[in-house]
């Protein structure tokens, strides 16, 4: 490995551990912790800002990132930063407006992106035996009495945002499909799949929606699944159109070379265990999410409405 490529590997695994340091610091905070990188940073034209999702804890996103960081500081020959976002809107909003280099996204948030402010440079997505596999599901304590999403009606729901595909998007729908009023008054945002399980383990809510990997992680608690969501395109990594032709090729290139079952265990599965590779990726993959996202806005319109005539 040359002198140049050991510099920026160290740098990438100082910046990580900037990123797990300050998560320490104010662990014992009300806020959501985050690693934000100041102007100047995201503006060093030396070094890539990749910009994730906060559908975990910001130490458990840099701690599964860490590797992917690492292989791609090396093969680039420059140095790659994470940047966990504070909220799915500001994620939304610092990549519809370019204010970072790259970006790893559910598919909910790349058709909110691609509306609000057009379509960006898709790179790859994961992928699990060339098939889609991200799910979701909704879910209850194994003592609840509820069997199907119309015994959810009217009782304490819990999500992780409004911007959450697996969290809020797609359970949503669900209930569209099923007919069953989605309870609007008695949602709870609780910022991360984590803290939705942990709340209906707990019998804080009476039920939530979760990711895959979350259940994955807890289901051998007391967790009892009412609904599983359609399968969808999964996570995606995109550049934004501040980047050169020229980079955007190579990270492309580099992301979709991690290919061997060896590369794969090390540097993707951190981040998700179930995936296989990386896949090539169009605009026309997220049709089906347009569509849900669309009825699921419809319905959003519609209980305003409903609720404003109560008043």
């Amino acid at each position: 490995m040359s002198n140049q490529n050991k510099t920026h590997l160290i740098g990438a695994a100082i910046l990580i551990i900037l990123v797990l340091t300050s998560v320490s610091i104010f662990s014992n905070m009300d806020i959501v912790p985050e690693y934000q990188l100041s102007q100047n940073e995201v503006d060093n034209k030396e070094q890539i800002v990749l910009a994730v999702h906060p559908y975990d804890s910001p130490v458990e996103i840099a701690r599964n990132f860490a590797p992917l960081i690492n292989y791609l500081s090396e093969h680039l020959g420059k140095t790659f930063v994470l940047s966990v976002s504070k909220s799915y809107e500001f994620h939304i909003d610092r990549i519809g407006k370019d204010q970072v280099d790259i970006a790893f996204l559910g598919p909910a948030v790349y058709t909110m992106i691609s509306e609000r402010f057009g379509k960006k440079n898709l790179l790859c997505s994961f992928d699990k035996d060339g098939s889609k596999n991200f799910y979701g599901y909704v879910i209850t304590r194994k003592d609840n009495p509820s069997t199907s999403l119309k015994d959810l009606e009217g009782k304490s729901f819990g999500c992780s945002s409004r911007q959450s595909t697996m969290g809020y998007i797609l359970p949503r729908y669900l209930f569209i499909q099923a007919g069953v009023p989605f309870p609007v008054t008695q949602l709870q945002i609780l910022k991360s799949h984590n803290n939705v399980c942990l709340n209906v383990l707990s019998g804080n809510i009476n039920a939530g929606a979760i990711r895959e990997n979350t259940y994955i992680k807890y289901k051998d608690r007391d967790l009892k699944v009412i609904a599983t969501t359609p399968a969808l395109i999964d996570h995606t990594f995109l550049a934004t159109n501040r980047v050169d032709d020229e980079t955007i090729f190579k990270i492309k290139e580099a992301l979709l070379s991690i290919n061997t079952k060896e590369d794969v265990e090390r540097l993707l599965k951190p981040i998700k265990p179930s995936i296989t590779s990386l896949r090539q990726v169009e605009d026309k993959d997220f049709d089906m999410m347009r569509d849900i996202l669309f009825a699921v806005q419809k319905d959003e319109r519609q209980t305003a409405n409903n609720t404003e005539e109560l008043l």
